[in-house]
């Protein structure tokens, strides 16, 4: 039922290659461990679901002194801001978040509007800047984590409740969506029902970081879909709910978050090792933030430095 034409795959790989032909000296020369700020978000606003297409970062939703649909574009080559289309109704924040994008769409799932968590799924196509609304989430939740593997985008945990850390109901429930059928499945659950985790995929897998469960937790997991299993992995050095995290390689970058506090941690995490190091703070301490890794960078867009607090911060990390 979607658009896999000879054309979207033509405009993906021109972006693609845009975004790398035009990195201009400047940009590939910033040493390795610096963040560099770059155009702030128009508005401040927490709670986004962020990723990106090639040279563009996309951060939709979220809450800025009300739950919002907006879409905002970022072109990383002009290092500027623009609109695209309003996403539907409901307007709201803390939809899944993570690795939300696939074959050139953004995936919003989910999140809280006007207090109460909604099962709603809409997918936004960047090339011809419209929306479309997908099969409802069988369990509402925000706070979740999202991420892809294959042709299936799995949404991990989350809370019944508005606010994070706030005693929940929290869910371990983990659901699958397959993008071709537009279908829902359940698979195995967390082992500890959390909200406000983040994930990421890689090398066929998913890794979980933190969230609340209760306290906040340090807790690290990985999902293998083959198996359909959960294991535990080397926790977190600083616990905390609400952050952010980018990959490069075989490194995972759990940045800031909350644990009492707006955080500015930058810790890392080694795959292949199964260990934690630590790499420069960012510049921002702050929760809720959404972020995208795309060439060799890991961008941070938004996000609140104290509970309700939203921020336009937007930087850069080079690994």
């Amino acid at each position: 039922m979607f658009d896999h034409s000879c054309t979207r795959r033509k405009w993906l790989l021109a972006l693609a290659a845009g975004a790398l032909a035009t990195f201009t000296a400047a940009q590939t020369a910033y040493a390795q461990g610096t963040w560099t700020t770059l155009a702030s978000v128009p508005t401040p606003t927490q709670g986004m679901t962020a990723d990106g297409v090639g040279k563009v970062n996309i951060g939709v939703y979220g809450s800025s002194g009300g739950d919002t649909n907006l879409t905002r574009l970022y072109n990383i080559t002009a290092d500027s801001w623009s609109s695209g289309t309003a996403g539907p109704a409901p307007a709201r924040s803390e939809a899944a978040y993570g690795d939300t994008t696939h074959g050139g769409f953004l995936y919003v799932i989910g999140g809280v509007s006007a207090g109460t968590a909604v099962p709603n799924v809409h997918r936004y196509d960047p090339v011809t800047d419209t929306w479309t609304a997908l099969a409802s989430m069988p369990t509402a939740r925000a706070g979740a984590a999202a991420a892809s593997v294959d042709n299936n985008i799995f949404v991990i945990g989350g809370r019944l409740s508005a606010d994070p850390c706030s005693g929940g109901p929290y869910v371990a429930t983990v659901e699958k969506y397959d993008i071709d059928a537009d279908t829902w499945t359940t698979v195995a659950s967390l082992s500890t029902a959390r909200s406000d985790l983040a994930a990421v995929a890689h090398g066929g897998k998913i890794y979980v970081f933190g969230g609340c469960a209760g306290p906040v937790t340090d807790e690290v997991d990985v999902y293998n879909p083959q198996t359909n299993t959960w294991t535990t992995l080397a926790a977190m050095p600083t616990p905390r709910a609400s952050l952010a995290v980018g990959h490069s390689g075989q490194n995972v970058y759990a940045l800031g978050g909350w644990n009492g506090a707006a955080l500015n941690v930058n810790e890392v995490y080694d795959i292949a090792g199964n260990s934690w190091s630590t790499n420069t703070p960012m510049p921002t301490a702050r929760l809720k933030a959404g972020t995208r890794s795309h060439g060799g960078r890991v961008y941070v867009i938004g996000g609140a430095t104290a509970l309700g607090v939203p921020t336009s911060a937007n930087e850069m990390f080079k690994p």
